[in-house]
């Protein structure tokens, strides 16, 4: 019996309970913009005008689909100071490359989720020079040119509380945002405002809605009802093998009136 109890004792202090009883499931959604879709902003281009100029460039800081109203650009992730069960699955960051490329006289893409430890790309795909100006708060700062004919490559070791904005200096008008996080449940809004975030460890979690505009989202509906959601927190409950699905959530128009 003593030597059963102590196999016991040994069992569980290699592989913690969690792993022979931890569950997964997913949390599904779809943002939508409480009111008509806004024409979007064409931007006037005065530096490199004839290059940057021909494009065409709009506003990109609130995007809203014209034909089901769908909010594209808002990231949703879980929110925790607990240690986080990671699925199986992605206990190592994909090994596609995150790539935030100069095209156009733009960011592409807008907004990027990225790892931490994992190595991204800063690429030029332009005739024109562009530099990138990533304001990381806990890890260090910086203001480089990004080269032609090689990517600049970064990595960043902390994650973030808040997307991290990134700027042109030479194209005022450019701007994109990294979230930067050390799990895998990151989700960002497509263009018809749907989200969804996989392999979530079941329980009760706190899931953060932000959007460049209004910063945390605060008014948002879910059919007739308002979503419990203060600061842009969310408290879900997640269950193991089913898929949490929030249906159509509605975020009042007011709030994106003004820019950050």
């Amino acid at each position: 019996m003593n030597l059963c109890r102590c196999c016991l004792v040994l069992c569980l202090s290699v592989f913690p309970t969690s792993a022979f009883a931890q569950e997964w499931g997913a949390v599904k959604g779809r943002l939508v913009f409480g009111g008509d879709a806004p024409e979007p902003v064409v931007l006037e281009i005065e530096r490199d005008a004839d290059v940057c100029g021909r494009n065409g460039l709009i506003d990109e800081s609130l995007i809203v689909n014209k034909d089901n109203l769908g909010l594209r650009y808002v990231a949703i992730w879980l929110d925790t100071k607990e240690k986080l069960s990671i699925h199986p699955d992605s206990l190592v960051p994909p090994k596609e490359i995150p790539v935030l490329d100069n095209k156009g006289c733009r960011f592409e893409p807008h907004m990027l989720a990225i790892r931490t430890g994992q190595v991204m790309h800063l690429t030029n795909s332009d005739s024109v020079a562009h530099n990138a100006a990533v304001y990381v708060r806990r890890s260090t700062p910086f203001s480089e040119i990004i080269p032609r004919t090689q990517p600049l490559e970064k990595k960043f070791m902390k994650p973030e509380t808040l997307p991290t904005r990134v700027d042109c200096s030479i194209h005022a008008w450019m701007k994109a945002w990294l979230i930067i996080s050390d799990h895998p449940y990151v989700a960002i809004t497509d263009t018809d405002g749907n989200f969804e975030l996989k392999n979530v460890p079941a329980g009760e979690w706190k899931f953060k809605f932000w959007h460049e505009r209004p910063g945390y989202l605060q008014n948002v509906k879910q059919g007739d009802s308002a979503v419990p959601i203060e600061k842009g927190v969310w408290t879900l409950k997640v269950e193991g093998s089913k898929t949490l699905d929030l249906g159509e959530l509605t975020a009042a128009a007011e709030q994106f009136k003004g820019k950050k």
